[in-house]
């Protein structure tokens, strides 16, 4: 490594942006500054950061650890996305190069071998490219692993096998003293679990892959796999050890082999070169179900007088896998009943006609029963109501595929 001395690289770190001037790029990213093009590097970015928040799919109320934050360009798009995160880095520059962005940005200096945290305290960690500097990696991973809570995740996305003969990292320690690392697979995942990570996964499919696409008939052949049932699956295993014994080709019984050695063989070199590492400090738990959904049941009269209120009693369970709260920290995805004037022929006239706060919380699974007084509209005539429940901020549970209840009104004078 041109001589270093991994004791001078934090040192090295520290100084980066100072030596690169690279300032402009810094409060830019991952976007490209004026009169240059970063089209391959910032798509790659912003690539990394889309994965993450679709594996991680962080909570409003989630305080997120934004790990080697640089300039802070991922807390910076997560405050545009509503979400909560506190940025570190090892260089004071390169935080103070971040708050000049524009943004309300909370950002802390300090090493990643030794968080400036409290233990427990952020619910996810993401860190993009930056775990490769660090010294003692296993070390930092401790430390990452000690400051989550019980239920804590950390995404990572690193550069990985020959990143060290690189171009780009030789010219970077030989020019400007910083460390560069390759990420390997096995070694990392093992040094999470060693950290205490219950569960530690590689993500394959992070990437779109542009090497690897199919024909028409290629796809006909996935369908019919992805198909097939059990047993027929099992004699047809059979048929194609037979098939292979004697050497039939592959686009025929033995296009599943086939199909997944291909496949194997154009991911595994992507994951070995840039894995997507996700560790959880309890064993994950998959969940089919929608984040919110409600089976609802209402119960009211079916007309009114003009202008006064209609009883109503909505019976809702949750049958979705979020709690429903009546009230947030963040302002974002507490649960309202939510109501639609509907004109005669049961088309939307008034998306936010009603809004009515719920009582309590709502864990999956409880049922939650409510009566209150829904305002009539002012004219005679006859208009329906939709009745639903809205994550607000967020979602109508219609839209997120829960059925929601009609009811024709008639309104006299």
């Amino acid at each position: 490594m041109f001589g270093l001395r991994l004791a001078d690289t934090k040192h090295a770190e520290k100084e980066y942006l100072k030596r690169t001037g690279s300032t402009v790029w810094e409060r830019t990213k991952p976007f490209s500054p004026a009169g240059s093009d970063t089209l391959d590097d910032s798509a790659h970015l912003l690539h990394d950061f889309a994965a993450a928040m679709l594996t991680l799919r962080p909570s409003p109320d989630d305080l997120i650890l934004d790990l080697g934050a640089g300039a802070c360009w991922c807390s910076d798009l997560l405050g545009r996305l509503n979400r909560s995160s506190i940025a570190v880095d090892i260089s004071h520059d390169m935080l103070a190069a971040g708050r000049a962005r524009g943004t309300a940005i909370r950002a802390v200096t300090g090493d990643m071998e030794s968080l400036p945290f409290k233990s427990g305290v952020f619910q996810q960690a993401i860190c993009l490219s930056a775990i490769h500097h660090v010294p003692d990696i296993r070390a930092a991973v401790r430390e990452i692993a000690r400051v989550l809570d019980g239920g804590g995740v950390a995404l990572f996305s690193e550069p990985g096998r020959g990143h060290a003969d690189a171009p780009v990292a030789t010219a970077a320690m030989r020019d400007f003293g910083v460390l560069e690392q390759e990420i390997l697979v096995d070694d990392f995942m093992r040094a999470c679990r060693d950290a205490g990570f219950a569960d530690v996964r590689v993500k394959p499919l992070s990437y779109v892959v542009p090497g690897f696409d199919l024909t028409i008939d290629d796809w006909q052949a996935w369908t019919r796999l992805a198909s097939s049932k059990r047993p027929t699956r099992v004699l047809a295993k059979i048929a194609r050890a037979c098939a292979e014994l004697f050497g039939f080709g592959k686009d025929g019984p033995l296009f599943e082999e086939a199909f997944a050695i291909s496949l194997v063989r154009t991911l595994r070199p992507l994951v070995d070169h840039h894995p997507v590492i996700v560790a959880a400090k309890s064993a994950a738990k998959v969940r089919t179900e929608s984040r919110w959904a409600a089976d609802l049941r209402v119960e009211s009269t079916d007309r009114g007088r003009a202008g006064s209120s209609l009883t109503v009693t909505l019976h809702a369970r949750n049958t979705g896998a979020s709690t429903w709260r009546p009230q947030r920290r963040s302002g974002i995805g507490h649960v309202t009943v939510g109501v639609q004037l509907l004109d005669e022929t049961m088309r939307v006239v008034a998306r936010d006609y009603h809004r009515l706060t719920l009582p309590r919380t709502v864990a999956p699974g409880e049922t939650l029963e409510l009566t209150f007084a829904c305002p009539l509209p002012a004219q005679a005539g006859t208009y329906g109501l939709k009745f639903d429940l809205v994550a607000e901020g967020m979602t109508w549970f219609e839209t997120a595929g829960s059925p929601a209840i009609s009811r024709r009104v008639i309104v006299t004078d």
